[in-house]
């Protein structure tokens, strides 16, 4: 149950994992797509799936950290009793960008220019609420700067307008950038992990220019609350195997993900302090939703 449309990020990891799935299991596995408010039908569609190991339901930073904060009302599933967690996917790291023609050269400089110029230069994101528009705005509180939010439709529209240099900044996830990177439309700034990329390895990281700052989405695989212990352990060792593959690792590296192994035991734990962080920045950027 992947809770985006076909062709997300999300949705191509989930493809990858059901095909290797199938061979291991010795039984098809398929992927439904259940779209809407932010990701939230999909994964409450997920929750009141039934307990018996047969519905596994992909989870991201979105509907678990981001949504009971910015949309509670709308959230009729809990994240952490809801679902059991299987286990950790990928690290999805944002990389900030500029236009090839733009005049910051780093991190410093846009700080330096923000710090002049208060609330007047201008990032995109793919809408309130997202993962670009909440890192940017985090971004800008460990900065000490005031930047302001221009809002799109979609990511697409957003780099779009980045390129026709009518916002000066924003935020994106590696693989919808890398195009435009390669091609020398646009410039990177510095990525948002604490640790370089290897798909971008001459770019510093955000916190290497100065600003205390490290902050990435990521994705889970999980299953309804119920689903007995056997069928979870069975599950977590398959998915295991699967993310060990070395094809499998190295589609991760094409799509621009980092490897995300943490100990199924601990992923609850990460869940909550996930929560705490980004309801914080849903709540001091002033995000709402109609």
């Amino acid at each position: 149950m992947v809770p985006f449309g076909a062709g997300n990020s999300s949705d191509v990891i989930s493809r990858i994992i059901a095909g290797k799935l199938s061979g291991l299991l010795g039984q098809q596995v398929y992927v439904e797509n259940r779209v809407g408010a932010g990701a939230i039908i999909g994964t409450e569609y997920g929750a009141r799936a039934q307990p018996d190991g047969y519905t596994l339901v992909f989870g991201s930073t979105g509907p678990l950290a981001i949504s009971p904060a910015l949309q509670p009302a709308l959230v009729k599933y809990d994240p952490i009793k809801s679902f059991i967690p299987i286990a950790t996917l990928a690290w999805t790291p944002q990389v900030f960008v500029v236009p090839a023609d733009s005049p910051y050269k780093d991190i410093q400089s846009l700080v330096a220019a923000a710090r002049e110029k208060p609330g007047q230069i201008l990032f995109g994101s793919g809408g309130t609420g997202t993962t670009q528009h909440l890192i940017m705005s985090k971004f800008a509180s460990a900065a000490g700067v005031k930047l302001m939010h221009v809002p799109y439709a979609s990511a697409t529209a957003a780099l779009t307008d980045l390129m026709a240099e009518r916002v000066a900044v924003l935020s994106d996830v590696l693989n919808v950038v890398r195009p435009q990177l390669l091609s020398g439309k646009i410039r990177a700034l510095g990525v948002t992990p604490d640790q370089r990329l290897s798909q971008l390895p001459d770019v510093p990281t955000i916190q290497e220019q100065g600003v205390p700052f490290n902050m990435q989405s990521w994705n889970i695989m999980q299953v309804p609350a119920g689903t007995p212990p056997d069928i979870v352990a069975k599950l977590e060792d398959a998915i295991g195997r699967v993310l060990e593959m070395p094809d499998v690792q190295k589609q991760w590296n094409d799509l621009g993900f980092v490897r995300m192994a943490l100990p199924q035991p601990r992923i609850r734990d990460f869940l909550l302090s996930e929560m705490k962080v980004w309801g914080d920045v849903v709540e001091s950027s002033g995000a709402k939703t109609e």
